[in-house]
């Protein structure tokens, strides 16, 4: 039997299950995924039947996330919730946002308009390093913020070259926001909270970073974006995750177009040439993503930068801003969610989320 009170909870109170602390709290119950956690904070008539029928005490649930706030409040760490106003509203958009984000540093950078991704390899050549550069030096100017995933190669780069040109730069983790990942940038992520930038990520304080976290977390980085540059990629890695992440949410791509057929640039060239619509048969990190491939339609998916069109990209970028639909509150999608106990909704919840990942791309 739950021991909470019938009371109202209005919107930010610490308890209601919309907060913080009550969607970690729902959380972390066994079986309970962010999807019910969701359906369940988004009905306030829910959850008193949901904890009934596991016998569970929301104040004694509520209050062990709370040590967990204060614990991350004193490490400065910020937890942000997907029903606060602070969460970005680009980022809440797209199909599996986070419920919750936690951020070390500036919460007006995760607020800015002009936000970018620039991610590729680990291992860049001489080609990728200065594409990197010269691009995040254009962006800057721009007064772009830059969203990267702290990596060795591309990523410290593009961190590197926006502290450089003191521009705001973000980067998204994949582990706990005390297990930055990896050692070497450690001094880098300092910087980037140091210099009006932040640090995110979805994993809760003392997670370390996992495999599969690394892939989950470039949703967030394409979420938080308006677009997505790739400046040096091969077929295979994380970078072609995080490609296919931008075009399920209707993210443009952008890449810098290699000069020589270097294995390295060999992703570059398939992402500037091949149909879309091909794109599983030629990329591993696409080979089950055929129906998506099917809707994205024959052209190629991404756009070259060269440095001859470098301020035609420019004005490209600035159009997308004012044309997005994710700044604008009043036009987000958001689906239709019926209650959780109905299971007719929770089906139509499912046939909604399927047409998501391409609601802001046109035919």
């Amino acid at each position: 039997m739950t021991t909470r009170s019938s009371r109202h909870h209005s919107y930010g109170d610490h308890d209601s299950p919309q907060s913080a602390a009550g969607l970690l709290a729902l959380q972390s119950l066994k079986g309970v995924g962010p999807k019910t956690a969701f359906r369940v904070a988004s009905f306030g008539d829910q959850l008193d039947p949901f904890l009934a029928e596991r016998s569970l005490n929301w104040d004694r649930l509520v209050e062990e996330a709370l040590r967990e706030l204060r614990r991350l409040n004193e490490n400065q760490v910020k937890a942000i919730s997907i029903f606060d106003p602070d969460y970005p509203a680009r980022l809440r958009g797209i199909q599996d946002p986070p419920l919750v984000l936690f951020l070390s540093g500036s919460l007006p950078a995760l607020a800015m308009e002009r936000m970018v991704a620039v991610v590729g390899t680990r291992e860049p050549t001489e080609f990728g390093c200065s594409a990197t550069e010269k691009i995040v030096t254009a962006l800057a100017a721009e007064s772009w913020a830059i969203v990267s995933g702290l990596a060795l190669g591309i990523d410290g780069i593009a961190h590197g070259a926006a502290l450089k040109h003191h521009a705001r730069t973000i980067a998204v983790l994949a582990g706990g926001l005390d297990r930055i990942y990896p050692k070497q940038h450690e001094e880098m992520a300092k910087a980037i909270v140091n210099c009006e930038g932040a640090l995110v990520s979805e994993q809760r304080w003392g997670t370390p970073p996992a495999r599969a976290s690394f892939v989950r977390r470039n949703r967030i980085q394409t979420g938080l974006s308006v677009a997505v540059v790739v400046t040096q990629t091969g077929v295979v890695g994380g970078t072609m995750h995080t490609v296919r992440h931008a075009a399920a949410q209707g993210r443009p791509i952008f890449c810098a177009e290699p000069h020589t057929d270097n294995e390295k640039n060999r992703g570059l060239r398939i992402l500037l040439e091949t149909p879309a619509n091909r794109l599983w048969e030629k990329l591993p990190a696409w080979k089950d993503a055929e129906p998506l491939c099917r809707r994205l339609g024959s052209e190629p998916l991404a756009h070259p930068i060269t440095k001859d069109n470098l301020d035609q990209v420019m004005d490209v970028l600035r159009q997308l801003v004012e044309t997005d639909p994710q700044t604008v509150p009043a036009e987000r999608w958001w689906p239709e969610l019926g209650p959780p106990s109905r299971r007719a909704d929770r089906d139509e919840v499912e046939r909604d989320d399927a047409q998501a990942p391409l609601f802001a791309v046109s035919d």
